[in-house]
């Protein structure tokens, strides 16, 4: 029988999956490996830091909703577990595959050798050390199922290089064939469950829907609008359902976090909230009050049972996943009658009230403010682009004034609250979306952690486009520590050239400290052909998010 290496195996097996796009850094434990990929049609994207390769593989991951591989050496490994952490809060179904020294001397002083799995197990779905060049197959396809299913996430597998090099019998590639086993499906609610909750929605006087991260992982555009059309409940979105329903749509909004939306904060007064894949966490107050009324009524829907009723009890539970459940709620809801009342209403009007204080602030003054730079950015975006936001006071303006109208155009630091993922991130969804404009916003304090990547932009020609503000100041604590101790310690920078940097390393960079030289700078920014950097020198301003998290340690709000 012909013989297959453990590095062939590893590259069927990849290929079954359906695995087209890889992000890695070379290094000794798996160059094998790379040399049997580097002659399959799968692009190969290398970069700088392997911190960053997990984030671009986190941001393609949850664009496309396929899972996103990266590969590394075992100090690589080391370096990739905090982007894995992070994985784990942005729910991106990423397989993380390093190599390791010879299984036979690990635990004799290997090479390099310390403990992936333990490590990797906290901040993953799963981790494994595959133990035999024939086993292969089966723990590449037990990791991509483990990514994908219930509430998706990262997966580690560890393979030792003598795997990669061992010979085994062809045989062995097809007895773990996707199609053998399946991949994961959908998973429904119950009936019961269902009606219960449709008719609870239908009783009520204010509900409104929350559709947060496991929406976005498996809830269809047109099926959720269907939900909300049928039922008129107005709906606020968040991270990965961002554009499910449009912002204009007239029963959406906008965005469902409560310092950057007026209109959110006045879910004080609904009396029926539906939680489709969001969690009550510290961001809606475990499900308290505030934010909501202390006599409110929840229903969760939640691909994970641990989640539903983590925070705080629930009137109803369902355990499925967003995309099915939606579906079996909006045919439930065909057979009553919903009332057309003033509560939409109102909620829209709360937003368009705060998106006009927000354009006062707009104004062309020296040093200039977030929102003239908002204003003058969306002049050069539309509904297709994809934007990508990263860092504390500086991009919380844009957040709070763009408006998503199409999924799989948003992203934003996780709840775990990671800085420094947008440059990686927008990498990342330009590779998903090669045709497509990607804007990133990024602080300057932000920018330092993965800033080193725009040389992997310029090697792989990914043209986005990063509007840079420039405070000089770790932005939210800077005006945290001000606001309760009257002074910031250890979070000033320097106003320095990053659009120097960014030509240095073949970008096109750009510095604006006038109003009057924006709008030409942006424009030559995104006619560059390349990867841009605007630097833009702004004002020291708090953001509604600092001056929330000020007011709640001083006990203003509660």
């Amino acid at each position: 029988m012909a013989k297959i290496t453990g590095s062939q195996l590893i590259a069927r097996a990849l290929q079954a999956e359906g695995v087209d796009t890889l992000f890695s850094i070379a290094g000794d434990h798996f160059l094998p490996l790379l040399d049997v990929l580097v002659d399959q049609p799968i692009r190969m994207i290398d970069t700088r830091h392997e911190q960053g390769a997990v984030h671009m593989a986190d941001a393609w991951a949850r664009l496309l909703g396929r899972p996103g591989v990266v590969m590394s050496t075992t100090p690589g490994h080391a370096n990739a577990i905090p982007g894995l952490a992070n994985a784990m809060h942005s729910e991106a179904p990423i397989v993380n595959i390093a190599g390791s020294a010879e299984s036979t001397n690990i635990g004799r002083g290997a090479m390099q050798e310390f403990d992936q799995v333990g490590v990797a197990a906290p901040v993953t779905k799963g981790s494994w050390e595959i133990p035999s060049a024939a086993r292969i197959p089966e723990y590449i396809s037990l990791a991509f199922r483990t990514a994908m299913s219930g509430r998706r996430g990262p997966v580690h597998l560890t393979i030792p290089i003598d795997l990669q090099t061992e010979e085994v019998d062809e045989a062995v590639a097809a007895r773990y064939l996707p199609k053998e086993y399946g991949r994961p499906r959908p998973v429904s609610g119950d009936l019961e469950q269902i009606r219960q909750a449709v008719s609870l929605l239908n009783r009520a006087q204010r509900p409104v829907i929350l559709a947060g991260t496991g929406a976005g992982a498996t809830a269809s555009a047109a099926e959720l609008t269907r939900l909300v059309e049928t039922t008129r409940i107005p709906i606020f979105t968040i991270d990965s359902a961002r554009g499910l329903v449009p912002d204009s749509h007239p029963y959406c909004a906008g965005f469902g976090y409560l310092p950057l939306n007026k209109a959110a904060q006045k879910v004080r007064e609904a009396d029926v909230v539906l939680e489709l894949g969001q969690r009550l966490d510290y961001t809606w107050g475990y499900g308290g009050s505030p934010p909501f009324a202390r006599d409110v009524k929840h229903i969760a829907v939640d691909p994970a049972a641990a989640v539903i009723g983590r925070a705080r009890s629930v009137e109803i539970g369902i355990v499925g996943d967003i995309g099915p459940v939606v579906t079996q709620l909006a045919d439930e809801a065909k057979k009553h009658t919903w009332k057309s009342g003033d509560w939409a209403k109102s909620l829209q009007q709360a937003r368009r009230a705060h998106q006009e204080e927000l354009a006062e602030l707009a104004g062309p003054r020296e040093p200039m403010h977030p929102m003239f730079v908002s204003q003058a950015l969306r002049k050069f975006t539309d509904a297709d682009t994809c934007m990508v936001f990263d860092g504390g006071d500086y991009c919380h303006f844009f957040r709070a004034s763009f408006a998503c109208e199409r999924p799989s155009r948003w992203l934003y630091v996780s709840s775990f609250g990671m800085i420094g993922v947008g440059v990686p991130y927008a990498l990342g969804a330009q590779a998903a979306f090669p045709d497509k404009k990607v804007a990133l916003v990024v602080g300057d304090g932000s920018f330092g952690f993965n800033g080193m990547e725009i040389d992997t932009a310029v090697r792989h020609k990914l043209n986005v486009v990063m509007v840079l503000g420039n405070n000089s100041i770790w932005g939210i604590d800077w005006q945290i520590q001000k606001g309760l101790y009257g002074r910031p310690v250890i979070t000033d920078l320097l106003p320095s050239r990053y659009d120097l940097m960014a030509q240095g390393l073949g970008a096109h960079g750009e510095l604006v400290e006038k109003p009057a030289q924006l709008e030409p700078a942006l424009q030559r920014a995104f006619a560059s052909g390349k990867p841009a950097l605007v630097n833009v020198m702004i004002d020291q301003v708090i953001s509604p998010v600092a001056e929330a998290a000020i007011s709640r340690k001083l006990g203003s709000h509660g």
